[in-house]
């Protein structure tokens, strides 16, 4: 039996407070991260919650009446931006709003950042720099132990709980005030971009440019989220991933609580064989020189990888694609709105997706914008969606201070609409551009050791037009093997979407058998245990690797003893 559960409570009425944004977001979360939990809706918790030892819930609603009973009893309770109506099981008290007349209600916490206590705890020991947030409920801890504190936007202290533990009889809760799954969604896809967006102060990030990009819609701080490129004086880039390090949050209270109260929670890891971390690589055509194209294809053979070409029409003579193709490389969409006669529409993304395919005879499943061009909030995704693209880059960096997570995630991930409903289109953001160019080799080691910890994409893009240019042939060359050597393997983007929408298909049926949609090798399952020899989270687990068939069931136990 599945004993951890999570249950996201409905939105209030129309014109009242809320305190969490797109709560069911935590599908996306637990199916990324291929934890063993059931989705429990509100109705069923009455009947349900006996038989569970985890609950997690996400923001305000009404609870059974056992509940309290239920953690005395030894349950474990997560409450993300909620109250519930049980302050005394979390320890907290909700703060009233400063005054209230007209739109009163709950006390939101609006924006601000994330501080843990000096005293180390699992939950929050991946945290490095305090961690950006949009909203959540403001409250105090009463008999509960702070673990972490909120911080105003200014950064300044205030005295408003982050996150907080509870004792209470033999169970406990945790109270994390952050409404961590709108925050992970506004970090990720950024605001509506209709004007340009405000550039950094110092001159790295000047997005004031007149061109409608991604990055006009960031919503991550120039002063708080950067931080220094360690040997590059004067350089700050976005070099943590906030929005995975809130889904790590989440997951590792969920581990830490199923540890509390002795519940299984093993989990599908997302990467074959259980790597750390995976690498892509990809080059926008750009100028169509077919003599720096061949440069970098010889570059790409000395090192033995395939990428994934991102290609405008028109665009390289016909013989160069072939050998791209030939090569093994993945021949992807580059979608120009930046030359003139060019314009931002539908129409005319079309008409050059259909000339593309005409010219080289292909059928691109991966796009990224000239430019990384973006403009309005996700319709861009319909028309991908439409013309039947499963990947696309364009969430990312145009400007050098802008390099490394200004969308607070390594990716893939999938976005949603402003309804909260999944679009069918994986992101791959583009953390940086060709280093010696956009940006100092420096910067690879900390984005590459991002990665890593929060076990994500490492996606560089290195243009053809620059390879022959002094230094970034051997920059490129440093990343390739400086990634292998750290234990990832390079991929193209198509494979990365075979994999992400494969592995995404094996679902737990209890917590100690999976079934799998379709055909997958080398799934990575790991189990925690104290004994084992990876480390995810904060947490040890021993791993096991798996292969199913369409329809067909793996019995943990069984496979453990081969």
């Amino acid at each position: 039996m599945i004993s951890i559960g999570v249950c996201a409570f409905a939105q209030p009425a129309a014109n009242a407070p809320t305190t969490t944004a797109y709560a069911n977001y935590i599908d996306e979360i637990i199916e990324r991260d291929g934890l063993c939990v059931r989705r429990v809706e509100p109705v069923e918790l009455v009947d349900v919650l006996a038989d569970l030892k985890v609950l997690l819930t996400i923001g305000e609603g009404t609870l059974p009446e056992s509940m309290t009973d239920w953690v005395a009893g030894g349950g474990r309770w997560i409450s993300i931006a909620g109250v519930c109506g049980l302050p005394e099981v979390l320890g907290v008290e909700a703060l009233p709003p400063a005054y209230a007349l007209w739109g009163a209600g709950a006390c939101t916490l609006g924006e601000g950042y994330l501080q843990p206590e000096p005293e180390n705890h699992v939950l929050t020991e991946h945290i490095e720099i305090p961690l950006h947030f949009f909203n959540g409920i403001a409250a105090r801890a009463t008999t509960g132990k702070v673990i972490a504190r909120c911080l105003s936007r200014h950064g300044k202290v205030t005295d408003r709980a982050g996150i907080v533990e509870n004792r209470h009889g033999n169970g406990s809760a945790l109270f994390i005030a952050v409404d961590v799954t709108g925050t992970i969604v506004r970090i990720q896809q950024g605001t509506p971009v209709t004007r340009d967006g405000a550039p950094s102060p110092d001159g790295t990030g000047p997005s004031s440019d007149n061109v409608l990009k991604s990055d006009d819609g960031q919503v991550l701080d120039w002063e708080f989220d950067r931080s220094v490129v360690p040997g590059a004086p004067g350089l700050m880039a976005f070099l943590h991933p906030v929005a995975d390090m809130w889904r790590e949050v989440i997951d590792r209270a969920l581990l830490y609580c199923a540890r509390e109260a002795n519940a299984p929670l093993p989990l599908v890891w997302r990467w074959p064989r259980n790597l750390p971390a995976v690498a892509a690589m990809s080059h926008d055509s750009d100028l169509n020189e077919p003599e720096n194209a061949a440069l970098m294809l010889q570059t790409l053979k000395e090192l033995g990888i395939r990428t994934t070409w991102c290609l405008m029409h028109p665009g390289l003579p016909a013989e160069t694609v072939r050998a791209i193709e030939s090569d093994g490389h993945e021949l992807a969409f580059h979608y120009d709105a930046m030359s003139d006669g060019c314009p931002w529409s539908e129409e005319e993304f079309v008409r050059q997706y259909e000339g593309l395919r005409a010219e080289y005879g292909c059928s691109p499943v991966t796009n990224k914008n000239h430019y990384l061009r973006w403009e309005g909030d996700t319709e861009f995704y319909d028309w991908l969606i439409r013309r039947g693209f499963q990947m696309d880059q364009c969430k990312g960096a145009s400007k050098t201070g802008e390099a490394g997570f200004n969308f607070g995630t390594t990716g893939p991930f999938f976005p949603v609409d402003k309804a909260g409903e999944r679009l069918d289109v994986l992101e791959a953001p583009t953390i940086t551009q060709d280093l010696c160019i956009f940006a100092p080799p420096e910067i690879a080691e900390p984005l590459r050791n991002a990665v890593l910890k929060s076990h994500g994409l490492l996606h560089h893009l290195f243009h053809p037009a620059h390879i022959a240019k002094p230094g970034v042939a051997d920059a490129l060359k440093a990343c390739v093997n400086d990634a292998r050597t750290a234990g990832m393997e390079w991929w193209t983007f198509a494979r990365l979407n075979e994999w992400e929408r494969a592995r995404r298909m094996v679902r737990w049926t209890d917590c100690d058998s999976l079934v799998s949609e379709t055909e997958i090798d080398d799934v990575a399952v790991l189990i925690p245990d104290d004994k084992g020899d990876t480390q995810r989270w904060g947490f040890t687990f021993r791993s096991s690797v798996i292969s199913l068939k369409p329809g067909e069931t793996a019995h943990l136990k069984q496979e453990q003893r081969q």
